[in-house]
């Protein structure tokens, strides 16, 4: 009984239960890609779709709330490095763009050992990766994290909602092979990404009393 009570009180002082306009946006946008899934055939959810571009759109919004974040900027200048290496991966480092795709199949595209210089790629990814470790080591932003995290009340919207849209997302790809629901839910994780990324960069948050 204790230990539920210690739970209980924890849970309290750590999640802000309060429903906002953040929450009603991840919900409307959930609710028209879950329509849009239902009516639009599944040949909409292939690569280079219109949910793909929304979702490239979203990320680089969120790049642009990172780089501009008036709470927290060190870490948030790391983050945006970070998304931008979440967009390069998207379109798998520009592997997958439309002029790669094969002329008979649009789902086609070449491998990197087929491209002149492919296996640059690779290199420059690593590269790349390496950097990021190694700035957030040498700057200490593991230190500007925890302190986030150890102060922050977690909103339980927005928070439950991205959880279930990376959940269903992958039932909708591992179980249901369905890419157009996929890429939907996908869509609306990014969309309560983006929220949450904009209340925690301008210090939109309620704090642990």
């Amino acid at each position: 009984m204790n230990i539920c009570k210690s739970t209980l009180s924890f849970l309290n002082d750590r999640t802000d239960r309060d429903f906002n306009i953040f929450a009603l946006i991840i919900l409307i946008v959930m609710q028209l890609c879950i329509v849009s899934g239902c009516l639009l055939p599944e040949s909409y959810g292939g690569k280079n779709s219109l949910p793909e571009f929304i979702q490239l759109a979203i990320l680089v919004v969120c790049c642009i709330v990172a780089f501009r974040a008036t709470s927290n900027r060190r870490l948030f200048l790391f983050a945006g490095f970070v998304l931008i290496f979440l967009f390069l991966r998207e379109i798998n480092y520009g592997r997958t763009l439309w002029f790669f795709a094969d002329p008979d199949d649009p789902e086609k595209f070449p491998k990197w050992k087929d491209i002149p210089y492919g296996w640059l790629a690779h290199v420059f990814v690593g590269i790349y990766l390496t950097l990021l470790v190694t700035v957030f080591i040498w700057k200490k932003l593991y230190r500007d994290t925890w302190e986030l995290l150890k102060s922050v009340r977690f909103p339980a919207w927005e928070c439950s909602l991205l959880i279930i849209n990376a959940l269903c997302a992958q039932i909708s790809e591992r179980v249901f092979h369905n890419n157009l629901i996929e890429e939907f839910f996908e869509l609306t994780f990014y969309t309560a990404f983006t929220c949450l990324l904009w209340r925690f960069a301008r210090g939109l948050y309620k704090t642990c009393r």
